[in-house]
Formats: structure tokens, sequence, C-alpha cells
């Protein structure tokens, strides 16, 4: 596990270099490593290494990242510079995927603190965004998908037409789309309180790609 940050100036500016190998690049962002955010996780992995995917993963508990801005932070955000050495490993296995793929629980009808601290720390302007003057500028268009897995104790339903749908209009429509990225799907495992062994079961079949 990586150690405490220590201040370090860095910039990642826009795309990966031409000739630089893609792959997928996996965002999971859960503190509990029996959780069914945990198996989703295992299950694409599964399915990746069947396929011979390339892919990489970004596990936020698991390297004690720190979500908040500091004070340090914020007096080089205007200038895109990353004080976080963990900020500037995150930035490069961005540059180096085409498809970014997010594992995380539902809390509260959206994403973790950790996980929006993340967008906050690492996603900074030169890197991913450039202002315009009439909204920023998204810069990750060579990422050409975003895929989110989630879980949650609501039904699906009930969280697209009751709490705002906060993952598909805000998460996906809203910031991957500024950021740049063209495309994205929203896959949740609803009802996770009262949900059964088998229906656990065969959701994790699925994304393992066992049934296809």
């Amino acid at each position: 596990m990586p150690g405490k940050a220590v201040a370090s100036a860095a910039v990642i500016h826009l795309a990966p270099p031409k000739g630089t190998p893609m792959s997928t690049l996996i965002v999971y962002c859960h503190p509990y490593e029996q959780s069914f955010c945990h198996a989703m996780l295992d299950a694409l992995c599964e399915r990746y290494d069947r396929e011979g995917t390339p892919y990489q993963v970004i596990d936020l508990h698991a390297d004690g990242f720190d979500p908040v801005l500091s004070r340090d932070e914020l007096a080089v955000y205007g200038e895109g510079t990353a004080l976080d050495p963990l900020v500037t490993r995150y930035q490069g296995l961005i540059a180096g995927a085409d498809r970014l793929v997010f594992i995380f629980p539902i809390w509260w009808n959206d994403m973790p603190a950790m996980l929006k601290g993340w967008l906050d720390k690492v996603l900074l302007q030169g890197f991913s965004w450039e202002p315009t003057g009439a909204g920023l500028k998204g810069t990750l268009t060579y990422i050409t998908s975003a895929e989110v897995y989630t879980a949650s104790s609501n039904p699906t339903e009930f969280l697209r037409e009751q709490t705002g749908d906060a993952i598909q209009r805000m998460f996906i429509e809203g910031t991957l789309w500024q950021l740049g990225i063209p495309a994205g799907t929203w896959e949740n495992f609803g009802s996770m309180d009262v949900s059964t062994e088998e229906e656990r079961t065969a959701f994790l079949r699925r994304l393992a790609g066992k049934d296809e």
C-alpha cells in the first residue's frame, strides 16, 4: 500500500502518446473485501482474464487514497497541478486506457464520498478538461466508453424515478460526458437487502460472462 502523499508537483496533459497500448481501467470503491461490489470486481476480472482483455484496477481503499482536497492542493488547483503521488499515478493509468469501468455501492442515492473525492482530485484542468468561458471542454476523448456497475438497497426503478437518477443523469450523462467520454452504461443490482443467493449468483455469473 502506498505511503502518505508527499508534495511533488506534476501535471499530465491530455491524450497519451501515439502507439501507447490501451486497456480497460477499473476504478473500484468499497472498503469491505466481502462485499457484493468486491464480488462484482472479481467477476469482471475473471471475465477479462478469460477473454485476454488487458486491464488495470484502481482500488481506492486498498491504496489508502485521501479524497479530501487540502488547502495546498486548492492553492494550485487552477494550474492543474497534482501534489499527491497517487493522483499522478491514477492520471497515468487513465491516459493508458480506452475504457473506464466503475464499481461502487450506492449510498444515499449517489456514489460514495471516496469516489467523489477521486473525481475532484484526479480529473484536473489540463489533464481531463480545459476552460472555454462557456462550459468546460472535456479532453478524455480517447476514452471510448464507460461502464458503471453498482449495488443498492433501493430498487433500481426507485433510484431512477424517485431520487434524481444520479448515476445515469448526473454521473454518466453529466460528468463523464463533460469530460469527453461519448458513451456510458449503468447496471445496478437493486434491492440488495432482500435479494436471494440465487439472484446474486445469477448476476455475478452474467458479469463473468458464464451465461453467454
